[in-house]
C-alpha cells in the first residue's frame, strides 16, 4: 500500500509543479485585478484538494490518522538528534525565515523604485498582493500552505518513503527536494530556497515532534513576507504616484 501510496503522491506532484508554474507564469506575463485574484482562489482550491485532501485520504488509507498529531515512531531515530540540538534547530529555522523575509523586503523596495533585479527569489513581487481584496486571498494562502504543505511534506511524504524503502533520513531529505522542486514556479533559485527551507522545517518537525512548530513557522513566514512587510514599506504598483 505504502508504494503505491508513494507512486501517486509522487504523480500528483509532478502534474501540479508544470500545471501551476504555467499558470503563474500567466500571471506574471501580465495578470491584473480580478485575474489576479482568480490565480490565488484557484491555487487555494486546487492545493487544498490535492494536497490537503490528499495528505488525509492516504493517512486514513494506511491508519495513521493519528500521526497528525505525534510523530510517527519511523523517525524516532531522527528526533533524537533533532531533540538535542534544540536551540540550534530553532536559531537556524528562524534565520531561514528572516532572510526570506529579508528578500522580500529587497523585491519590494527595489520594485517600488522602479529597478527591481531580475529572478529576485524567482520573481517573488508577483504574488505581493495589490490591493484588499488580495491581501485577504494573501493570508487565506498562506494559511493553507503552512496546513497542508506541511502535512504533505513533512509527515505524508517521509513516511511513505520511509515504508517503502526503510529509510527514514533518505525519505526526510528526499521530501525535501520535492518540496523544493514543487515551488518549480519561483524559477531555479526558489527551488533552492525553499529545498533548504524544507530541510529546515523538517529540522523542526522533528525536534518538536508535532507538526503544528512547522506550521505555524511556514505561515508567520508567509503572512510577513507577503502582508506585514509591503505594509512596511509602502508598496505600489508601478505607474501609481
Amino acid at each position: 500500500m505504502a508504494v503505491f501510496l508513494l507512486f501517486v503522491a509522487l504523480a500528483l506532484v509532478a502534474v501540479w509543479t508544470p500545471w501551476h508554474a504555467c499558470a503563474f507564469a500567466a500571471l506574471k506575463s501580465g495578470g491584473e485585478g480580478g485575474s489576479r485574484r482568480t490565480f490565488f482562489r484557484k491555487w487555494v482550491l486546487t492545493s487544498l484538494l490535492l494536497f490537503g485532501g490528499g495528505t488525509l485520504g492516504a493517512l486514513a488509507l494506511l491508519g495513521r490518522l493519528s500521526q497528525l498529531r505525534r510523530l510517527p515512531p519511523e523517525f524516532d531515530s531522527l528526533a533524537a538528534p533533532a531533540r538535542a540540538m534544540g536551540a540550534t534547530v530553532l536559531v537556524a529555522a528562524a534565520t531561514v525565515a528572516v532572510a526570506a523575509c529579508a528578500v522580500v523586503v529587497v523585491a519590494v523596495a527595489s520594485r517600488e523604485r522602479g529597478r527591481l533585479p531580475p529572478a529576485v527569489f524567482g520573481d517573488v513581487e508577483v504574488l505581493l498582493p495589490r490591493d484588499g481584496a488580495e491581501r485577504a486571498w494573501a493570508a487565506v494562502l498562506s494559511l493553507n500552505a503552512g496546513l497542508t504543505e506541511e502535512a504533505t511534506f513533512r509527515l505524508l511524504l517521509p513516511l511513505l518513503i520511509t515504508l517503502a524503502v526503510g529509510d527514514a533520513p533518505l525519505g526526510m531529505a528526499a521530501s525535501a527536494l520535492v518540496f523544493g522542486l514543487a515551488h518549480l514556479y519561483l524559477g531555479w533559485r526558489g527551488v533552492a530556497a525553499t529545498t533548504i527551507a524544507g530541510m529546515f522545517l523538517s529540522l523542526v518537525y522533528l525536534a518538536a515532534g508535532n507538526l503544528l512548530v512547522p506550521i505555524a513557522v511556514h505561515v508567520a513566514t508567509d503572512w510577513v513576507g507577503l502582508l506585514v512587510l509591503p505594509r512596511l514599506v509602502e508598496w505600489r504598483r508601478p505607474g501609481q504616484p
